[in-house]
């Protein structure tokens, strides 16, 4: 299947779906809509963009597994070549009208779907401290292109402790649902009134929510059992790749 093997290529260049989509100028949702829906009619210019960004031969991308003519396509083909040049130009003007048709009833659909807005929250406590919380300021912003379809929310880190995967006033998307984090996700936080944005570590008892920039692991922040700070996540954010444990 094509969305396999395009899968298969981003994860062995590491590249994510968001990046092949800022990187190629292919729109995220249409990208998405690949592997949600199939690939079988991506077109030839998107085709070139891709093989131009992955560094691979138009030859490698158009001879994926399920673009192959299927046996009623290859009937078409046969009598096209029987046709003579006036029948040849009418096929081409049907297919033209048809492509038109196909690609204004997508754009319709696009524009029938309701889109979703998120609250962008801007406020923030301090360097390394992001703040979601209830009654701050915020901005709306449609859930379309790069944001994440399951994002509740976005934040603004202000801050070099979560460097280089989160940089200083870089914009993340969060998620607040039923799985809350496990070891190893980073979440946004809020410990006694203040808000961070840490990875998230436990040992069973105690929390460790840690700095990956390790030159700040004097931000670290440990909730132990035994003490009476409070510690509660806000919500979990989405990174386009799960980063190692420091």
């Amino acid at each position: 299947m094509f969305t396999e093997v395009l899968d298969g290529l981003l994860r062995e260049r590491g590249i994510s779906r968001t990046e092949l989509s800022r990187g190629s100028g292919i729109p995220y949702t249409t990208i998405d809509g690949w592997f949600k829906k199939g690939g079988d009619s991506v077109r030839l210019a998107t085709l070139k963009r891709l093989a131009e960004y992955l560094g691979v031969s138009l030859d490698t991308l158009a001879d994926m597994p399920g673009d192959a003519p299927s046996p009623s396509e290859q009937e078409l083909l046969g009598r096209l070549r029987e046709l003579d040049a006036h029948g040849r130009r009418m096929v081409e003007l049907t297919l033209s009208e048809e492509h038109a048709r196909v690609l204004a009833e997508a754009e319709r659909e696009k524009e029938d779907e309701p889109v979703r807005y998120i609250p962008w929250y801007s406020t923030m406590a301090a360097a390394g401290f992001a703040a979601p919380s209830e009654g701050v300021d915020y901005t709306p912003i449609p859930v379309t292109g790069d944001v994440p379809k399951n994002a509740g929310f976005a934040v603004t880190i202000d801050g070099d402790s979560m460097e280089p995967y989160i940089k200083n006033g870089e914009r993340v998307y969060c998620v607040k649902d039923g799985r809350g984090v496990s070891v190893g996700d980073v979440g946004i936080f809020c410990v006694d009134g203040a808000h961070y944005c840490k990875q998230y570590c436990t040992d069973g008892r105690n929390v460790y929510l840690l700095s990956l920039n390790r030159a700040r692991a004097d931000a670290d922040i440990v909730v132990w059992a035994s003490g009476n700070r409070s510690v509660t996540l806000l919500g979990r954010v989405l990174l386009d790749k799960r980063v190692p444990m420091p």
